[in-house]
């Protein structure tokens, strides 16, 4: 084997550990991305039962304050 051919094969290793690394990091980034989309989900669920309560509440407190009649 010469030099070259030696030469070749470790940059060829080497770019496909990089390649490798890369694509571990991807995945990582893209099973993140997912569960925050399923958590920003859940929060935006959550706001809407709170505004909801809270109209509730809000309506509540006003018939308790109101004078009777």
């Amino acid at each position: 084997m010469s030099g070259a051919d030696l030469l070749l094969s470790l940059a060829g290793g080497i770019v496909m550990m990089l390649l490798s690394v890369i694509a571990y990091f991807l995945k990582l980034l893209i099973q993140d991305t997912r569960q925050l989309s399923q958590e920003l989900a859940k929060l935006k669920e959550l706001f809407i039962r709170l505004e909801a309560e809270q109209v509730l509440m809000k309506a509540m407190l006003q018939r308790t304050r109101s004078p009777p009649s």
